[in-house]
């Protein structure tokens, strides 16, 4: 698996797999935020199997899925909320982990500089550029959190 930090409190990574549930847990995560819908392709593990297993040692699951390049407002808020109020240390994945950095970058771009999102998703291996626009609006329209 390749861990990537996004933050002190987020890191993000592809797909993992059920049996690397366990060295997840090994390494201190004690949350993890799946932005896969169900089903998105017949190669994903089973989410069902994968939350049990994540629980059963003792991480907390969230799922927050998303479409690529489709984040609503409420999925933002929702993820901004988890990242908020979640026991630390937390993994997000997706298929690829785009989606992670995504919605992370929208969900502190109101309190962080622009810049900053992008160098930090950069040294993760995401690329934010092409969100720029996009993330300078959302820095202007803090998001309600509650």
């Amino acid at each position: 698996m390749d861990i990537q930090p996004l933050d002190d409190r987020l890191s993000v990574t592809a797909q993992p797999r059920l049996e690397e549930l366990d060295q997840l847990a090994a390494r201190g995560f004690r949350t993890i935020i799946s932005n896969r819908p169900h089903g998105e392709s017949e190669d994903q593990p089973d989410p069902a199997a994968l939350k049990a297993r994540a629980e059963s040692l003792g991480m907390h699951w969230h799922e927050i899925p998303v479409e690529p390049g489709n984040y609503s407002q409420a999925d933002i808020d929702r993820f901004a909320k988890v990242l908020d109020d979640a026991p630390k240390p937390i993994l997000g994945f997706c298929r690829t982990g785009k989606r992670v950095a995504h919605l992370w970058a929208f969900s502190q771009a109101p309190s962080w500089p622009l810049a900053q999102l992008i160098d930090n998703a950069q040294a993760a291996g995401y690329d934010l550029t092409p969100l720029r626009e996009q993330l300078a609006q959302q820095a202007s329209q803090p998001g309600d959190r509650e």
